[in-house]
């Protein structure tokens, strides 16, 4: 899984990208058990060219959590995000299975 700045996360949006995005923090128990579901999950979706991507809510400057915040809508972490051709399709806070993000993955970015 790759760690992105908020100006990779941008441009994997705007080129249309389709992936699973994890927002968290380090500090932050909850956020550390679904990295680790991710990580699993990760190997599953490079078979279907589905990438996955991590972003640290405290790294970057003001404006880069004002981006956080207003534009993606996070609210607390960890916070899992879908985005299908440029577009969020999926967003729930709290810790997640693997297979229930496989099955949002299946249902959302190939449904």
């Amino acid at each position: 899984m790759t760690q992105l700045t908020i100006n990779e996360l941008r441009e994997k949006i705007n080129t249309g990208e389709n992936f699973v995005l994890d927002l968290y923090a380090t500090w932050c128990g909850p956020c550390r058990m679904m990295l680790a579901n991710l990580e699993v999950v990760s190997e599953d979706l490079k078979s279907k060219s589905i990438s996955t991507y991590k972003l640290d809510i405290d790294s970057g400057d003001d404006s880069d959590r004002d981006y956080i915040i207003n534009q993606l809508g996070v609210r607390s972490v960890p916070t899992i995000k879908m985005f299908k051709e440029g577009k969020q399709v999926f967003s729930k806070a709290g810790v997640m299975s693997t297979n229930e993000v496989l099955n949002q993955v299946n249902s959302v970015i190939y449904g």
